[in-house]
């Protein structure tokens, strides 16, 4: 038996198969994009060749190689170091003055971060990061 249809009739589906396609291609996209997002701390290191000299007080903190820190030339303790940070903030209240991280090239990053974070957690504003001229080591 042949079906044979009316001349009127059409055949009124679409076919969606197309757009779940790209509909579930974009959705794995955004899922991979998401899971790769980066949380990071910003702060903005002043370039080699514009780098100027501090004015007012100043507190440096050094950042040796092997992650240990100096604090005005006083050996610190990673434990010791959030007391002497709040005690600086809070005498830059008073008086105000800069916190200059002196960090070596070869110094951990993670302590690098701690720092950042512990003069963020401490009500700091800025940490000024030293640089040497280009050239100059």
């Amino acid at each position: 038996m042949i079906n044979i249809r009316a001349r009127g009739e059409r055949e009124d589906s679409s076919d969606l198969t197309s757009l779940i396609d790209v509909v579930f291609i974009l959705l794995i996209f955004f899922i991979l994009a998401a899971s790769f997002a980066v949380h990071s701390i910003d702060f903005d290191l002043p370039p080699a060749k514009t780098s100027k000299a501090l004015a007012g007080h100043v507190v440096e903190i050094r950042l040796n190689k092997d992650g240990s820190f100096l604090c005005d030339g006083i050996p610190t303790k990673k434990e010791e170091l959030d007391e002497r940070l709040a005690s600086v903030i809070i005498q830059f209240k008073a008086r105000p003055g800069q916190i200059v991280l002196m960090a070596d090239p070869q110094a951990p990053a993670g302590e690098m971060i701690y720092l950042v974070d512990a003069v963020r957690q401490h009500g700091g504003e800025k940490l000024h990061v030293a640089t040497s001229p280009r050239g100059e080591k």
